[in-house]
């Protein structure tokens, strides 16, 4: 009640003198004023009785329209009279992160309203904006959306930087002769992007209504159609008048997820052939008469079948590549469809003078990327040759050592180990910036199989002495094979080697499941025997049936040994008796790092190829695979390299072999394999980065980046 009526929390301040001291003066009230306490006398009363009246002016008015003016938006009332946007108004307000924001740098920005829509010329979407005023001055309002609605929704392309407080983009502008600079703004862990130089640049008008931010600019056509050939490929380009909205979508014609060739590490198998996808440009624009009239074809005659929703269809045929297209309008909205293979990634680009759109065509176009994306993080794009094949490949580099800024953590999917989910998600729930999947598992049961340790405490542990990175949150970092060697040792003087921690991997022998866990563990194979161990001693014994029927309350102050065709081993564990672990990190050098994630093969080691499948227990079927990889590397001066390759431009993607030499070329004197096929994807912002446009993996556990305020 009172946040929409700013007139009653005044009035109450003026009628009520003691409260209204202490409102002002708390500064965890959701009314709390910076600055000083007011001195109430005279001035107060009225000052105050004059912000009611002008408030209940304002509050007649409709919401308020915003045009730029000198840099900023200037706020215009809708109707005759007053209109006062003050900050107590609005329940989302809270201060711009101070250790990211670089707009006006010392002023007092504030964040006066945050919303999750956008309406652009009457057609509504999904979009997370932030308005605030400099200066807090309410007539001076700057916009902010976040770098992935730019990119999703808008089509606005981004350019390399340097310098991290500025993302220069390409939007039917010229990036040499009218670059559009726009000042990166961090809120609430997110990369937001101030657009008021590009809404200045366009020439919209905004206005707020609750969540939804409406902008208004001006209308666009289709004017023009070209079609070309060039090396490789082909060309398309849409000649308009305006600039409109484009999004660029692709789905998959047939819903299959590629598989690694040895997915959890243990079996064999092969990917299947990537299918084709269809690859959908939608501008909010329409074909204009005289092109519809030149070019159009009635639906009935087309030889392609489409579910296109248009009156009227133009077809189109791509000399170099050979692919088919077809262009329809509806309502306000154009869409471009292409059906080419699900590897390819066309390039969409905008030019001005005169406005077009252009579509590049082929296997091995990719949009080169040098952006510093943050303090400690750069994100790279870059055709990478080996041999004779060319790999599009993904990656950021992270400046771990000397970005005091930057957290490096693992991250699994549920707060307990088993489960699995998509990165994005996890990555989002845990508010990591950047993530890359990470170790092997097991996507029936979904159980983690390899190492995971976060701050200094064993998740789960190494599995058949498979490679593993280690690092520490002051920057050092190490790649190499890793065992971990637990003893269970009871008051009897009885020695039994504990095989795994908190692992899905199953092997004849005694496993040990903590809290860590979860709350309780399912048996993972027949017959299973089952001792309760509480407080340091052995209280229960237990019998499991069959696999994935019998579930057992692991202890809150104790664990689960799970015996595994070793029933042998119970006579040595009575009830009542004493138990002690002893742990070994193998190699111990390992043991002084908090956070491990393990995966495997170790692909680089002092700048040498090292792949040695036997060593850590893969198949040379696996080695020699073609798949997506995923891999993390060290450079020689301390940064990190976490990379994803989907496919070579002309085939499946890189054998183990390729990807080791891959992370040479991009710097890294030791690397990693990290689990590959369905599961490879790469987080940045929101953004999976290249990801195919197949069914989004699910994943057990990554390396979650998360940036804190300097």
């Amino acid at each position: 009640m009172v946040r929409k009526h700013p007139e009653i929390m005044l009035l109450s301040l003026l009628l009520n003198a003691g409260e209204g001291d202490r409102l002002i003066e708390r500064p965890d009230s959701q009314f709390s004023i910076p600055g000083k306490p007011w001195k109430r006398g005279p001035g107060f009363a009225i000052s105050l009785l004059c912000a009611l009246a002008l408030s209940l002016i304002g509050s007649a008015g409709e919401a308020n329209t915003h045009t730029l003016k000198g840099g900023a938006i200037q706020t215009k009332p809708a109707s005759a009279g007053y209109s006062i946007n003050m900050a107590v108004q609005t329940p989302m307000e809270e201060e711009l992160d101070p250790g990211f924001s670089v707009v006006a740098q010392g002023d007092r920005n504030r964040v006066i309203r945050q919303g999750t829509e956008l309406s652009w010329n009457g057609q509504g979407r999904s979009l997370d904006w932030i308005s605030w005023s400099p200066d807090g001055n309410p007539t001076q309002i700057r916009y902010g959306f976040t770098e992935t609605d730019l990119m999703q929704q808008m089509g606005v392309e981004f350019l390399n930087t340097d310098d991290a407080r500025i993302q220069p983009v390409r939007w039917f502008s010229d990036p040499e002769s009218q670059p559009l600079n726009l000042p990166v703004v961090w809120h609430q862990g997110r990369r937001y992007l101030d657009i008021t130089p590009l809404a200045e640049h366009q020439g919209w008008e905004l206005r707020e209504s609750g969540q939804m931010l409406e902008v208004t600019s001006p209308g666009a056509t289709v004017a023009g159609i070209e079609q070309g050939e060039q090396p490789g490929g082909d060309r398309i380009v849409l000649d308009l008048n305006g600039t409109p909205l484009f999004t660029v979508s692709s789905t998959p014609l047939e819903r299959t997820e590629e598989e690694d060739p040895d997915p959890d590490g243990v079996q064999d198998s092969r990917p299947p052939a990537l299918p084709l996808q269809e690859f959908v440009i939608t501008l909010d624009a329409t074909l204009t008469p005289e092109l519809l009239n030149a070019r159009a074809v009635a639906k009935e005659n087309l030889t392609t079948a489409t579910d296109s929703p248009g009156e009227r269809t133009i077809a189109l045929t791509l000399g170099q590549t050979g692919f088919v297209g077809l262009i329809d309008t509806s309502g306000d909205r154009t869409t471009l469809r292409l059906q080419i293979p699900q590897m390819w990634r066309p390039r969409v680009w905008t030019d001005r003078n005169p406005n077009r759109l252009i579509i590049d065509i082929q296997p091995d176009v990719v949009t080169e990327r040098n952006i510093l994306w943050a303090s400690g993080v750069r994100w790279r794009q870059q055709l990478i040759e080996v041999a004779d094949s060319r790999f599009p490949v993904v990656w950021l580099e992270l400046n771990h050592r000397n970005a005091s800024n930057t957290v490096l953590k693992p991250i699994t999917a549920n707060p307990g180990l088993p489960g699995i989910a998509e990165l994005s998600q996890i990555a989002s729930r845990l508010g990591a910036n950047a993530a890359i999947n990470a170790g092997f598992f097991n996507r029936n049961n979904q159980l983690p199989l390899g190492a995971i340790r976060e701050n200094g405490r064993w998740l789960s542990s190494p599995i058949l002495n498979r490679g593993a990175i280690a690092w520490n949150d002051s920057g050092s970092a190490i790649i190499g094979r890793l065992s971990l060697e637990e003893t269970l040792t009871t008051g009897a003087g009885e020695t039994l080697p504990v095989l795994f921690l908190n692992s899905g991997y199953v092997k004849a022998g005694m496993s040990r499941y903590t809290p860590d866990w979860g709350e309780s563990y399912t048996t993972l194979i027949d017959n299973e025997n089952i001792v309760v161990v509480e407080g340091g001693r052995i209280t229960q014994h237990l019998q499991g049936e069959k696999a994935g029927e019998s579930t057992f309350a692991i202890p809150e102050t104790g664990f689960l040994l799970t015996l595994r065709s070793f029933a042998s081993a119970l006579p040595k564990l009575p009830i009542g008796t004493s138990v002690l672990i002893n742990r070994v990190t193998v190699p111990s050098y390992f043991d002084i790092y908090p956070h491990i994630l393990g995966a495997g093969p170790v692909l680089v080691n002092n700048n040498w190829i090292v792949l040695d499948p036997e060593a850590e227990q893969f198949n040379q079927n696996f080695i020699e695979g073609k798949a997506s990889r995923s891999a993390i590397g060290q450079t020689e001066d301390g940064r990190l390299v976490i990379a994803i390759v989907h496919h070579r431009t002309n085939g499946p993607g890189p054998t183990l072999t390729e990807m080791a030499q891959i992370m040479q070329q991009l710097g890294s004197i030791n690397a990693l394999n990290l689990d590959g096929g369905g599961s490879t994807t790469l987080f940045l912002g929101g953004q999976l980065l290249e990801h195919p446009p197949r069914i989004i993996p699910r994943i057990h556990n990554g390396l979650g980046i998360f940036l804190q305020s300097e």
